[in-house]
C-alpha cells in the first residue's frame, strides 16, 4: 500500500485537536481561520461538512475557558480578529502531550514491528 499524503481526518473536535492547536499556536500566534489552514498545511482536516470550521473554534474556546491560551484583538483587519496565544499553562499541556506522544509513538513501532514479522 503506498503512503497517500491526503489530510488525516478527526472525526471528533476532542482533546487530540485542542493539542493540535496549542503546538501551533505556540509556533505562532495565529486566529481561527489561519490555524484550521495551518492544520491542514500539516496534513490534518477537520471533517467537511456543516460546522466544519466551528469544531476548530470550539476547541479554541475550551482552551480559552481552561485558561491554557488568551487573545488580543488584532483591529487592523475588519472584522477585528481574535490572535490566540498559548499561556504557562498551555506550555505545560504541550509538555505532557509530547510525553504521551513519544508512550504511543513506542507502543505503534511495536506493533508495526510484530505486524511486519506476522504477513
Amino acid at each position: 500500500m503506498e503512503p497517500t499524503n491526503k489530510c488525516k481526518v478527526f472525526n471528533k473536535s476532542g482533546k487530540l485537536i485542542c493539542d493540535l492547536l496549542l503546538i501551533l499556536i505556540a509556533e505562532k500566534p495565529s486566529y481561527g481561520y489561519e490555524l484550521s489552514n495551518r492544520l491542514c498545511e500539516m496534513g490534518i482536516t477537520i471533517p467537511e461538512g456543516i460546522g466544519q470550521k466551528g469544531r476548530v473554534y470550539r476547541a479554541l474556546a475550551d482552551l480559552e475557558k481552561r485558561k491554557e491560551i488568551e487573545f488580543d484583538w488584532d483591529t487592523s483587519s475588519s472584522p477585528p480578529r481574535k490572535i490566540y496565544k498559548v499561556t504557562q499553562s498551555g506550555k505545560k499541556r504541550i509538555k505532557n502531550f509530547i510525553i504521551e506522544m513519544e508512550e504511543q509513538i513506542i507502543v505503534l513501532k511495536n506493533f508495526i514491528k510484530k505486524a511486519k514479522e506476522n504477513i
